[in-house]
């Protein structure tokens, strides 16, 4: 009997196709190879959330760009006294920057900040990168904290390295091929692999992070600040939007030139996924 109804269903990477069969059952047909989702690791890519009219309101505007303060940019490029040598207490303040931006972000962001002012809605561009970034920032962080240690993997990525260890690198290509895998997806699965066996014993001493953490805590601290920041006149309203694009200067420079958050981000790019995204 031909196929007579075919529904796809696009729900968590798995495309499954239902058709009626000779004895007039429906058959369903799933993939023996599916597309794992990348595991939900220290860079989630989340987005604040917006509505519709949110949205359409900031389509089409013009990037303005807005002068860094030196001042400002040297003041937060000094770190506070942490002393930091455990993974607990690592991750405790972690989990508080993760607060912080959290409450930010459930107000809207910084990107809300910038939107509720009218003078200040050519600049949204600002704050929705600061959501971003900061986003990016703490949970490099917290990656750091949990894999200082050596590299951990669950789930997906512990069983691929497994099948790798027990297949080797050409058995593991040629099987995951003939289950349909892209040539270059399988590739990039090998890599993760030799990448995740060489970096299991790694150790970056508590003291390092550390001093990341407190490159860190300044920024947070002011993207906190920003969110709440009354605007009430052209004064402030001009430290507003220098402030936070100093702040936005800062923190991407802070990925290029802390040792440790350029490892992180060497990490998260070794990882063949993408990452969960939040809702917009």
């Amino acid at each position: 009997m031909k196929c007579v109804e075919i529904l796809v269903f696009l729900l968590a990477g798995l495309v499954v196709s239902g058709c009626g069969g000779s004895d007039g059952e429906d058959v369903v047909d799933k993939s023996s190879f599916q597309m794992p989702i990348k595991e939900n690791t220290w860079v989630r890519k989340e987005t604040v959330r917006k509505t519709k009219d949110d949205f359409f309101s900031s389509a089409g505007k013009k990037n303005v760009e807005v002068p860094v303060d030196s001042t400002l940019a040297t003041k937060l490029k000094t770190p506070v006294s942490l002393s930091i040598s455990t993974e607990k207490e690592c991750l405790q303040l972690t989990n508080a920057f993760d607060k912080k931006r959290t409450e930010v972000q459930k107000r809207g962001g910084l990107w809300h900040a910038y939107e509720r002012v009218p003078e200040a809605k050519l600049y949204s561009e600002y704050g929705m990168q600061l959501d971003s970034q900061t986003n990016r920032l703490v949970f490099s962080l917290k990656y750091l904290c949990k894999n200082a240690q050596g590299f951990r993997l669950t789930g997906w990525g512990a069983e691929t390295v497994r099948k790798f260890k027990s297949m080797g690198k050409e058995s593991f290509r040629k099987h995951f091929r003939n289950l349909g895998g892209a040539p270059a997806d399988v590739d990039n699965w090998i890599r993760f692999a030799e990448f995740s066996i060489q970096s299991k014993d790694r150790k970056i001493p508590y003291a390092k992070i550390g001093e990341s953490l407190a490159k860190a805590q300044p920024l947070v601290d002011l993207y906190e600040d920003l969110s709440q920041r009354k605007i009430d006149g052209n004064t402030s309203l001009q430290t507003f939007l220098t402030e936070g694009a100093s702040l936005l200067s800062v923190i991407n420079e802070n990925f290029t030139t802390d040792p440790r958050m350029v490892l992180a981000l060497q990490d998260e790019e070794i990882h063949p996924f993408e990452g969960l995204k939040g809702e917009m």
